[in-house]
């Protein structure tokens, strides 16, 4: 595969970022969700995200009722966790960049409810979901897209390794 010189990954994502998400979602046999946290880059007129870190957000809850787990928790509460880590980060510009969840065994896609979560609370072009199924030892990343009957789309991303 040839790769133009100009191409840009929507999303790269640390290696350490992507391994302890992976071992939470392997941790909890329901569902699970946190925000994802990083910076908006530009390169030849094309913005990408680069994940940085994440916020785990405790609180799933299984229903009956549905297929999926609900998931409880309130954003503000997490507003200081994400000030202090860029306080420590020394880092001004860091984002909520998207968010990630688990799927424990059904899959890496965007239920409607989760699509609905996209447009409520990333509603932002730049603004990812990273869906997890520990079970299948599967990710993928995916963004909203009007134009799909789905509401969404998956999109490429890079791993940045350590040296």
């Amino acid at each position: 595969m040839t790769i133009d010189e100009n191409f840009v990954f929507p999303v790269y994502m640390e290696e350490a970022v992507l391994n302890n998400i992976k071992k939470l979602c392997t941790k909890n046999e329901l569902e699970i969700f946190g925000y994802l946290i990083g910076n908006i880059l530009k390169w030849n007129d094309i913005i990408y995200v680069v994940i940085e870190n994440q916020l785990f957000i405790n609180g799933a809850v299984h229903s009956h009722k549905y297929s999926t787990t609900q998931i409880e928790g309130t954003a503000g509460k997490y507003e200081k966790k994400f000030q202090k880590l860029k306080s420590k980060r020394n880092n001004e510009d860091l984002r909520i960049v998207g968010w990630w969840h688990s799927h424990p065994d059904f899959g890496c896609f965007l239920s409607s409810t989760d699509v609905e979560t996209q447009r409520f609370f990333f509603p932002e072009s730049y603004q990812v979901a990273l869906v997890v199924d520990p079970v299948k030892k599967y990710y993928k990343f995916f963004s909203l897209d009007n134009n799909s009957e789905n509401g969404y789309k998956p999109i490429s991303f890079a791993i940045i390794s350590p040296k």
